[in-house]
C-alpha cells in the first residue's frame, strides 16, 4: 500500500489520507497518529505536513510514520526549504508579504534538522537522501522544496 498525506491527489496510484474530507481524500486519519497495521505500508509521501506541526508533534508523526512502513519501504518528506527561503528574501528575491502568505508554519526545516528528526525517529542517516530536482517518476519539486528519502530497515 502507498499513502500519500495530501488534501490532493499527488500520486496517482496512492491511497490519499487528510485529516479532514475532501474530494480527493480516500481516507480522512489523525496525520500524527495513523491507525495502519505496523509494517503495513509500502511507500509514504507527507507533502508539507510536518511544517505544520510544533517540534513535539512532528517528532511524533514521524516515529508513527516509520512503524507503519514495512521493512524497505520509503517515506518521502517534502517541506519547505528554510535555508533557500531565507536566503531568497535576504537577497531580495520576494517581499516580506509573500513570505506571510507563502511560507508562514509553526516549523521550519533545514537539511540538518530534518536529518535529526529522521534520525529520532530510529532511521538511519546512511539510509536519508536528499533530492535537489524532480523525484523521476514520481513528482516534480518546486523551487523552495526540501525533499528527503528514506528507507526503513
Amino acid at each position: 500500500m502507498k499513502i500519500q498525506f495530501s488534501n490532493t491527489r499527488i500520486i496517482k496510484d496512492a491511497t490519499t489520507v487528510w485529516y479532514e474530507p475532501g474530494p480527493e481524500v480516500d481516507l480522512v486519519m489523525d496525520l500524527k497518529n495513523l491507525t495502519f497495521r505496523p509494517g503495513s505500508v509500502e511507500t509514504i509521501y507527507s507533502f508539507h505536513v510536518l511544517d505544520h506541526f510544533f517540534p513535539a508533534e512532528a517528532q511524533t508523526a514521524l516515529n508513527n510514520w516509520k512503524s507503519c512502513l514495512k521493512p524497505g519501504g520509503k517515506m518521502y518528506i517534502v517541506v519547505d526549504d528554510f535555508e533557500l527561503i531565507t536566503r531568497s528574501f535576504i537577497s531580495g528575491d520576494f517581499p516580506a508579504d509573500f513570505f506571510n502568505e507563502h511560507f508562514s508554519h509553526p516549523m521550519y526545516f533545514t537539511q540538518d534538522n530534518l536529518l535529526s528528526f529522521v534520525i529520532k525517529s530510529g532511521f538511519k542517516d546512511s539510509n536519508a537522501k536528499i533530492w535537489y530536482a524532480d523525484v523521476p517518476d514520481q513528482f516534480k519539486k518546486t523551487r523552495y522544496e526540501l525533499i528527503f528519502e528514506i528507507i526503513n530497515e
